[in-house]
Order: C-alpha cells, then sequence, then structure tokens
C-alpha cells in the first residue's frame, strides 16, 4: 500500500521538551541511553545503537500467517535481537472485522536490533512479514528559526560574551519563560528562574554579531521577538511582555471565539450545534481534566507507560492546547476560548512525551475499539510506514475519520498526513490578530501579500497531499494547569478541522438522516468531501499550500445555501432573496485570496487549478462562474436594520 509523500522526522517542539529515555512517562530506554559506567569499570567502545523495529505478520495467498507466539520465539531466540514486547491486535466487537469480510489486523513484536539485522530479517521473511523501524514522532508545533549555520562547517569556538536577560510582565518577573538568542553561529537558550532572569553565554559572538532575540513565556502572555537586539554584555538587559488579554479585549474573564473560529464561521453557527453525540480522540500529550474550559472531559486513557490513567497529566500543554480548539467550552461559559464542539465526547489518548509508531498503533487500536468518529493527529515524523496505514485504512472502513497535521518542516508533506486515506490540514495565518512584536509576525511565507490579511505559514508543509488549511498562527488556547497561551503550527490548525468535522457528523442531515449513517468508509469520504467541497477557495499562488481552501462552517453544516446558490440569488435569478438583502444591507465581497507580490489582482474567484496527483485526493469539484460570496453583517446590525424599517 504505497503512498504518495515521505520526509525525514520534524524539529523538535516548539517548548524544546527532550525525549529522555524514560522522561517520567515510563518510555522504553534506548541501547545507549543508560548512565555510564562507574570508575573502575572497563571502558566500552563507542558503537552504533541497536533502533527499535515492528515486526508485524502479513497474510499471503496460499501461504500460512505466522501466529506472533512463533514470530517472538524465533526472534527471542536470535542472539543479537532483543524481544521488547508484543503490541496485541484491536478487539472489535470481539470479531476481529471477521464479520465485515476483512482480514484480522495484525499484533506487533516490538525488537530492537542493528539495521543490518532488520534488512537481513526482512529478506528472509519475504511478503509473509513487515519490518520497518519504530520511528519517533514529534508534535507539531512550529519549530522554525532564524537560518542556523551548516552544520557541516566546524567554526572554532573563540572568545564571546555573557548577557542576562530579564522578563518581565504586567505583574512582575516571568519565571519559566523560555529565552532564545540567534547569533551568526549557534543560538543559545535558556530559562528564566523564579527572579524572571536567565544567564546566557554566546560562544564567539559580539554584540554587533547578535541577529535576534525571541522569549516565549509560559502562559498568558504574547511572545517577544526582536531583530537586531542592543544588548548589553556582563549586565541585566529588561524585556517587558504583554498579557494576551492587553490585546484581546476582556479575556480571559470574558469567553473568547477565536480568530480562526470566526475565519471559518463558527461565531455565526447556532449554539445548539455542539456536536453532541459524536466521539473525538485527540491523541496528543495528555490533558488538563481541571482547565476550566475542559472539566467535561473524562475519558481517555496513557499509551506511554504503565500507568493507563496519566492521560490526565499533560507535561507539554501541546494535547490540552489542542483540546481546547476542539472542544473548549461549554459556550457562553464564565471565560476562557470557546471551542467547536464543546458537547461531543473526548476521548484522550496520550503518546507524547517519548511517542513511536508502535504508540500511534495502540492509539489507533483504542480509538476503533471505543468507535471513535473522527480523530486528531496533531503529530508526524519519520519513513512511512505500511503498519500505520493499515490502521488509518482500518479505521476509515470503521468509519473513523484521521484528520492530520501536515508538518512544520517547511517541505513535502509528512506521514502520516501523507496517506491518501486520511485529511491533511495545512496551516494559515492573518495580520491584526497578534502584535507586531510577536514572533507570530515571522510566521508568514515571503513574497506573498493579502487584500484580506490571510497569509501562508512559512513554516508549514506543503504539496500535493493537502486537502485543506486552517489558522494555524497565534492560535489562543487551553494550557495547564488553568491558563493559556497563544502558539504556531499546523498542530493549532488541525483541530479546527477536527471539530468542524465533528459538527458536520452529529447535524449535517447526510449524518443524521441521510444516506451515510453507517459507520463505513463511505461515510468518512462523504465527510471530507463535504468539508473540502463547501470551503472557501485561497489563492495562494500555489494551490499545494492551500488544498480546497478554509473550510466555512454554515456551508459545511448545510445552514448557508452554499457559492452556487448565492451566485444565483446575486445574478437576479431569485429576486426576492435579491431583494431582501438589499434591505438588509448586505455587500458582495470576493472570497479570501491570496496572490505573490507583483502579481494581477485576479477580477473572480474560479476553481482552482490541481495536479493530477493531487485528484487522486478527490479535491473539492468548484463550479464555473462562481460569483462573489455576500457577507453578512452581524447579529447585531440586521436587528438594527429591521428595527428602522418596522420589522421589530
Amino acid at each position: 500500500m504505497a503512498t504518495r509523500g515521505k520526509s525525514g522526522p520534524s524539529a523538535q517542539g516548539e517548548h524544546g521538551a527532550s525525549e529522555s529515555a524514560t522522561n517520567g512517562n515510563g518510555a522504553i530506554p534506548e541501547h545507549g541511553d543508560s548512565p555510564s559506567p562507574a570508575r573502575g569499570q572497563g571502558a566500552a567502545t563507542i558503537a552504533p545503537r541497536p533502533a527499535q523495529f515492528m515486526i508485524a505478520p502479513q497474510q499471503q495467498p496460499g501461504l500460512a500467517t505466522f501466529s506472533i507466539d512463533f514470530l517472538t520465539q524465533q526472534l527471542t531466540s536470535s542472539p543479537d535481537i532483543e524481544v521488547v514486547k508484543t503490541v496485541p491486535a484491536p478487539r472489535l466487537f470481539g470479531f476481529q472485522s471477521a464479520d465485515l469480510g476483512q482480514v484480522p489486523l495484525s499484533p506487533l513484536v516490538l525488537a530492537k536490533m542493528t539495521p543490518d539485522k532488520a534488512r537481513v530479517l526482512q529478506t528472509q521473511a519475504g511478503e509473509r512479514c513487515a519490518v520497518e523501524r519504530d520511528e519517533r514522532l514529534t508534535y507539531m508545533l512550529d519549530p522554525t528559526t532564524p537560518q542556523l549555520p551548516n552544520p557541516g562547517v566546524l567554526t572554532p569556538l573563540a572568545d564571546g560574551f555573557t548577557a542576562t536577560i530579564e522578563v518581565l510582565g504586567q505583574d512582575g518577573p516571568l519565571p519559566g519563560a523560555e529565552v532564545y538568542v540567534f547569533g551568526s553561529m549557534w543560538p543559545a537558550q535558556a530559562i528564566t528562574d523564579a527572579t524572571g532572569r536567565a544567564t546566557v553565554t554566546l560562544q564567539g559572538e559580539t554584540p554587533e554579531t547578535i541577529r535576534s532575540i525571541l522569549v516565549k513565556p509560559k502562559i498568558d502572555y504574547w511572545t517577544f521577538w526582536l531583530d537586531r537586539p542592543q544588548l548589553v554584555p556582563n549586565n541585566v538587559n529588561r524585556i517587558v511582555v504583554r498579557a494576551l488579554g492587553a490585546v484581546l479585549r476582556s479575556f480571559p474573564g470574558q469567553q473568547l471565539t477565536g480568530w480562526g473560529e470566526r475565519a471559518m464561521g463558527l461565531d455565526r453557527v447556532p449554539p445548539s450545534f455542539d456536536g453532541a453525540g459524536i466521539k473525538i480522540a485527540v491523541i496528543d500529550s495528555g490533558l488538563a481534566p481541571t482547565h476550566r474550559n475542559l472539566r467535561g472531559i473524562t475519558e481517555g486513557t496513557s499509551i506511554v507507560g504503565n500507568d493507563k490513567a496519566a492521560w490526565t497529566v499533560d507535561t507539554i500543554g501541546h494535547g490540552s492546547h489542542c483540546a481546547g480548539i476542539i472542544a473548549g467550552g461549554p459556550i457562553g461559559s464564565g471565560g476562557g476560548i470557546r471551542g467547536f464542539a464543546p458537547a461531543a465526547e473526548i476521548h484522550v489518548c496520550r503518546i507524547f512525551p517519548g511517542g513511536r509508531f508502535s504508540d500511534l498503533v495502540s492509539a489507533l487500536d483504542y480509538c476503533m475499539e471505543h468507535g471513535i468518529d473522527v480523530a486528531n493527529m496533531s503529530l508526524g515524523g519519520g519513513e512511512p510506514s505500511r503498519i500505520i496505514e493499515e490502521r488509518i485504512v482500518r479505521a476509515k472502513e470503521r468509519g473513523m475519520a484521521c484528520i492530520i497535521a501536515a508538518g512544520n518542516s517547511s517541505g513535502p508533506v509528512q506521514f502520516p498526513a501523507s496517506t491518501p486515506h486520511c485529511l491533511a490540514v495545512a496551516a494559515l495565518g492573518k495580520w491584526g490578530e497578534f502584535p507586531d512584536d510577536s514572533y507570530h509576525s515571522q510566521q508568514a511565507l515571503d513574497g506573498f501579500q493579502s487584500r484580506d490579511g490571510y497569509f501562508p505559514a512559512k513554516f508549514s508543509c506543503f504539496g500535493p497531499e493537502i486537502d485543506v488549511c486552517a489558522p494555524g498562527v497565534a492560535i489562543v488556547s487551553s494550557l495547564p494547569a488553568d491558563g493559556f497561551g497563544a502558539w504556531d503550527g499546523t498542530s493549532m490548525a488541525t483541530p479546527h478541522v477536527t471539530g468542524l468535522a465533528a459538527l458536520v457528523l452529529a447535524h449535517h442531515p447526510d449524518f443524521t438522516k441521510g444516506s451515510f449513517q453507517n459507520r463505513d468508509a463511505r461515510r468518512v469520504e462523504r465527510l471530507f468531501q463535504i468539508l473540502k467541497e463547501t470551503a472557501t477557495p485561497l489563492q495562494f499562488g500555489d494551490p499545494n499550500r492551500a488544498g480546497a481552501g478554509l473550510p466555512n462552517a454554515m456551508r459545511a453544516l448545510g445552514l448557508e445555501t452554499g457559492i452556487a446558490p448565492v451566485a444565483a440569488a446575486a445574478s437576479g435569478t431569485d429576486p426576492s432573496l435579491a431583494a431582501l438583502r438589499r434591505l438588509l444591507g448586505l455587500r458582495p465581497v470576493e472570497a479570501p485570496s491570496m496572490i505573490p507580490a507583483g502579481a494581477m489582482t485576479p477580477q473572480s474567484i474560479g476553481p482552482m487549478p490541481n495536479s493530477s496527483s493531487h485528484v487522486a485526493r478527490g479535491p473539492a469539484q468548484v463550479a464555473n462562474g462562481i460569483a462573489p460570496m455576500m457577507m453578512d453583517p452581524d447579529p447585531a446590525q440586521i436587528r438594527q436594520i429591521m428595527h428602522k424599517v418596522g420589522l421589530l
């Protein structure tokens, strides 16, 4: 089962969380991760350490399938293979899908060996076994930094200087803030202490060679970015950062509908559309269950480690942030952020920190066993895996939609978003939704300008596999224990689409009373089709960056007549509707677009060009002759107009 894209592992996540041997989550350490021998013991010669591999029996016509016990016994008997554990196949209603005529999913054996040994094993097993590296997964926060030196060119260490950075917020010093200083060589980084101070040593630099400085407070503040800072050596250099509430009025005391939700039209959706009855899985770093916006989430499991209840621990904050975008609420609550589907049943599958492909297999198995409708996967990395793809295909056959972040390496779409059996999501931003002196201001792709403020995020992966794009710059959401943060990444774009997908499944007539109620692959394909066909096309100069465009909640839910009917009304085929729109003061506007700097502005919105490889993903089919969309006033404006004409 071939995939169309692949890439190497993505860079480390935003908060620089190292994936150590255990990291407090019980992850299995690799050889070579143990402490060095004590004095007096013999020295060990440094050699490549064994890697961890997944071995799964495969069914082949006319051949007996290896049993997991036989496979484990054969691997154990080899002196240069260490068997770590087995991962059982999922329990799908007790029948392993045999009632559906499907080949049962394979259990896995996890074993450590050298890459050469793995290649020999794969050659010996042929098609009867899949032998794949158990890759590390990364969460999709923006890891981009200014241009780093070529790692192949080593610069001798030279004299440098030391500087202390003091970070202050509105109430005083901010401990736990990350400080990055970028010079002509490698960046220096530190974390502020209880006094809000961090000292960095910059080898081979002078104050004149420092290019920029970045400060990332832990919670409740915007990032700070400054080019060509004037650092004073051996002194305290003070930076004052802005609270989120200084830009977002009345936040967090008053519930916020984020700019991403507004861009997708969620603010126009009736509150009764809340995702009730739909199960959503957040495969991520856990969750902060005591957070004011996440207290309704009570289901989950920890895949890493032995404590299944550890899903309630989120040391990174990534899972809490994604969950807040999907299900923050309830709507109209006392404060914080509003999510797309606050009444949906959220299941948290904790696989970070330390998550591997085998942990993703276990998480997908959990989702299938629990009847999950939509799985949010803001993760990726490594070479394409047949074992992972088999799980995603089976999940789709059982009616579960996998919505996956494209990646943040600014290159080809990463696996597993590269598989054609998911919905791959790229990221965009919008000017005016963050302070000019924040790091978010560095995320716009160079060479683009926009009439409406939208821009493609330069960190976002791109390619023909992209299905849609969604807001992923300066996205405010939940962070442990009860705070908030504005983060960037395709990680943040993906839950926007996941939340809308849950609303469509819960409230669109095709799934509530139509012909797509059964849990099967047709259901998932129809869901993806609706999300793409009702999206607003974006002219980013390259369709590989936007896919079908920005999903629109009103159209996806069938609450708005859609692009074609609006075009008919604008052309005068429905005089009564046109008269009503004139009465209410509606005005035509073109759909959001993005054009390269210096290019001619298109006069109308037409079909997006699609490469032949993108057609395989089933891109949205946009009708010819699309007229400009109609932009409605807000409800207060409608009431004011109706009062004037005597209707209220």
